[in-house]
């Protein structure tokens, strides 16, 4: 359950600290006073979207905390746990900073989280019933989603499996369409991957081709120079008239004549002597290169060929080989999805024909197991509905089966209702009055609650347009939604107010020439005022208070 709430600088609310309890909590006071803000916080903290226009003006930021106790709910533990959210000790504390700049700061249990995560896990905390939820049951477009909402395993496995055939059905449907619709497209792109795929393959590249192909050209164009150093080299090296090899010879063999005087003379004598071997070795070389170097222009000729070959793919496919390379990849890969049996358009129509009926079967199935649900919500539906003293109403869903097939399956579903006995059953948005759409709203509320299991359930003015004996029964479904989750109302009704077992006041009063909002939780003396200023307006008579006690003694003896 929600345990506490602390608002600061939001809307025209300065700073309340709220301290919440199990049961049924009412929030009453005069239109403006702040009562909807509180509910707006809430829905800020469970996943709404927010704007810079909700902080307090001429403040910073605005900054929203709440702390839940949390049962042992699977699916939510399931979805904290795959955000790294620790709950060990059953408290889970949400806290959202506003800003103006529009970004918000989330964290849940200290582990920053985005909008989608904290909407997904807020979903299981609190459920906020006001006047869009009666306007989501008054279109025929949401029933269908609501009943879902109501449906057991069994519904959520069959609609799984449904939306999977679905999915390939789709699909297939769209590439027989594309192909349909632009198989001259189609037959370019693959003309024009053939002739890519083709032409790269025979170029027939290799990866460290082309620097290669540059260091033999660099040779070939520099013969004449190349032949005319390495000449030099070995005439250098052993020349006619006794070059650098001869020379190191002769000093080598000068000092080993004397290296038994004096360790110096032999380490002179063995440096100079791997200078010798190594000069030997640099001279063989030389002579192996110049042996070796030719020049062939036809070879030269073959290679600026080749080069403007690579260079011609690379202006075309990338800017080195290694790209053009990698393009060819990418050509045989679309190509290889682009095989001819997905072209042939009669062999995926009979593939779509297969899966056509396959998804027929499927959509039957799910309609059966939708109406089976559909009869459990009809049947809980219907003694809430008696309880809230509508005895001659009657509530069924409405199936009608459509053309083709959309995700959801190919059903239409939309909710019925008869409301006195005799009138028989039509659409709910053609026959419910207020004060009857009211109570709809509050009796499927009150059979979702028990299935789903949710923390919190907010009922913002759910009460609006009704009065008397249905108020009374209005408070009384509240308390008794109250016994399996915790229940906050903000109500305009006595009845209502009077059979809450935790009652706040919201005023708004004026401090150094700004606006207010002020919090209190009334003992039963400031319970009885509050429900006779409700009954009787700023003037509270004895009659007033006398009628405020009498509610409370009626409330007090309601089922909790």
């Amino acid at each position: 359950m929600l345990e506490n709430l602390i608002i600061e600088n939001f809307a025209i609310i300065e700073k309340v600290a709220l301290q919440f309890d199990s049961g049924m909590t009412v929030l009453t006071g005069e239109t403006g006073a702040g009562k909807s803000i509180i509910i707006d916080a809430l829905l800020m903290l469970t996943g709404g979207r927010a704007n810079s226009e909700m902080i307090r003006h001429g403040s910073q930021k605005a900054i929203l905390q709440a702390v839940f106790s949390v049962p042992k709910n699977k699916i939510l533990i399931d979805k904290l746990t795959e955000n790294g959210i620790d709950i060990d000790d059953g408290e889970l504390i949400i806290y959202r900073e506003l800003k103006h700049n529009g970004r918000s700061l989330i964290r849940i249990n200290s582990v920053v989280v985005n909008l989608k995560t904290l909407s997904i896990i807020g979903r299981y905390l609190v459920d906020i019933q006001g006047q869009n939820d009666t306007q989501q049951l008054l279109n025929p477009e949401e029933h269908l989603p609501l009943l879902d909402a109501y449906g057991d395993a069994q519904l959520l496995a069959t609609k799984s499996d449904y939306q999977q055939i679905f999915h390939e059905f789709r699909t297939i449907t769209q590439r027989i369409r594309r192909i349909q619709t632009s198989q001259q497209e189609i037959t370019q792109r693959l003309d024009l991957l053939q002739f890519q795929q083709q032409e790269l393959e025979d170029a027939n590249l290799q990866p460290n081709e082309e620097n290669d192909l540059l260091d033999t050209r660099g040779k070939l164009l520099n013969y004449k120079k190349i032949a005319d150093r390495l000449q030099n080299a070995q005439m250098a090296l052993n020349g006619d008239q006794g070059g650098a090899v001869d020379l190191l010879a002769e000093a080598m063999q000068a000092l080993q004549e004397i290296a038994e005087y004096d360790d110096n003379y032999a380490e002179l004598a063995r440096t100079i002597a791997d200078s010798y071997y190594t000069a030997q070795e640099v001279s063989r070389d030389v002579d192996e290169q110049m042996s070796d170097l030719t020049y062939d222009e036809a070879e030269l000729l073959r290679i600026d060929e080749r080069l403007q070959l690579i260079h011609s793919l690379e202006r075309k496919y990338g800017t080195t080989v290694a790209d053009v390379l990698l393009f060819k990849d990418h050509v045989d890969k679309e190509l290889s999805m682009m095989d001819n049996d997905e072209l042939d358009v009669e062999k995926l129509q009979m593939t779509q024909n297969d899966l056509r009926q396959v998804l027929r079967k499927q959509a039957i199935k799910l309609r059966e197991v939708r109406q089976k649900v559909a009869r459990d919500l009809e049947q809980a539906v219907n003694q809430q509905l008696n309880e809230l003293l509508m005895s001659g109403a009657e509530f069924a869903v409405h199936f009608e089966q459509i053309e083709g097939f959309v995700s959801s399956g190919t059903d239409k579903v939309e909710f019925h209702v008869q409301t006195n006995v005799g009138e028989g059953m039509a659409p709910l948005v053609k026959i419910a009055s207020g004060g009857e759409t009211a109570r709809l709203m509050l009796a499927i509320k009150t059979a979702f609650t028990k299935q789903q299991h949710i923390i919190s359930i907010v009922f913002d003015e759910a009460d609006t347009g009704v009065s008397g004996r249905v108020a009374q029964a209005i408070a009384k479904k509240m308390l008794t939604i109250a016994a399996d989750s915790q229940v906050l109302a903000i109500t305009h009704l006595p009845q209502v107010a009077a059979a809450a077992t935790h009652h706040f006041l919201i005023a708004k009063t004026t401090e150094m020439d700004r606006t207010v909002t002020q919090v209190k939780a009334l003992d039963e003396d400031g319970r009885e005022r509050a429900i006779a200023m409700m009954l009787s307006g700023d003037n509270i008579t004895e009659t007033a208070l006398a009628n405020a006690r009498d509610l409370r003694k009626q409330a007090l003896k309601l089922p909790y």
